[in-house]
């Protein structure tokens, strides 16, 4: 009887553990079961990263001086389309010329006593009553075919004194002056620059020669011809100095430099503009400080 007491309680013992133990488990993993797949997967996205402001700066300044060069790369090949052009019509001319002349030769050739234009009644030149004249037509013939001989006409009779003299169209500073800066305004660098250096050498005492002179550098530098842009802002420094102009003429001359891989030259071009011109615009403070900072010029 004792027996199957204790064995009654041995059981009732062990359902209380087993119920025990199944509540303990269903604590411990309900939170993990109750977690949405969908948010177990979610991630977060990387943070943004931004480029610091100075990089920026150099990566427009980098692309500035990119479009700075493909232009002057365009008026470089504008200004040798135009000097083919000029060779074309001139060879063109040189063509008709000798067009003419072959025509002549071939009509000599083919009727050596037919009468030269200009003979009355297919009389010598000359006829007779200018002995002279007709001597120096047998000269011709004799050195040249007949073609060539009534090709040059009564021409070499005449004496230089003798020639009309050209006329020469009359030309004022001022539309000159105008026209060149038509050039530039309207992006033609190439024609700009030829023009203002003809300016220059036809009216060096103008009014406009210190314009003239700026300008002529600023072409020369748009079109990367840094030595010469050089020597030219250095004129204009020279003689324009206390000019309105100067202070950006200084920080071209900087800028000229530092193409020519004068870096130590060029940065002290651009830090000097202060000391010398204290009064300098902001605007050209400004590039001053773009290009003295695109040219690493205080790393």
């Amino acid at each position: 009887m004792m027996k199957s007491r204790s064995r009654s309680t041995e059981r009732i013992a062990q359902r209380i553990l087993a119920a025990a133990f199944s509540a303990a488990a269903s604590l411990t993993f309900a939170p993990t079961a109750l977690i949405p797949a969908a948010a177990a997967q979610t991630q977060l996205p990387p943070p943004v990263s931004y480029a610091p402001a100075d990089a920026r700066q150099d990566r427009i300044e980098e692309l500035e001086a990119q479009l700075r060069q493909a232009t002057a790369d365009y008026e470089a090949l504008q200004l040798e389309l135009m000097q083919a052009n000029r060779e074309i019509t001139r060879l063109r001319g040189m063509v008709g010329e000798l067009a003419g002349v072959n025509q002549d030769a071939v009509a000599s050739i083919a009727d050596p006593d037919a009468p030269a234009a200009g003979e009355a009644g297919g009389a010598p030149l000359g006829g007779g009553a200018n002995p002279s004249a007709y001597d120096r037509g047998a000269q011709l013939e004799g050195a040249y075919s007949g073609a060539q001989a009534r090709a040059s006409g009564t021409l070499g009779t005449l004496s230089e004194s003798q020639l009309p003299a050209p006329s020469m169209p009359v030309r004022d500073a001022g539309d000159d002056f105008a026209a060149a800066r038509s050039q530039l305004n309207n992006g033609q660098l190439a024609e700009a620059e030829i023009s203002f250096a003809d300016f220059l050498q036809r009216y060096p005492d103008d009014t406009n020669a210190a314009e003239a002179r700026y300008w002529y550098a600023f072409t020369l530098l748009a079109r990367r011809s840094y030595q010469e842009a050089a020597a030219n802002f250095v004129t204009y420094l020279q003689s324009y100095g206390t000019s309105a102009r100067a202070p950006e003429a200084q920080v071209r001359l900087g800028m000229a430099l530092i193409g020519m891989g004068q870096q130590r030259q060029g940065c002290g071009a651009f830090n000097q503009l202060t000391a010398r011109y204290p009064n300098a615009a902001r605007n050209v403070r400004d590039l001053a400080a773009r290009e003295a900072r695109a040219a690493q010029c205080n790393a």
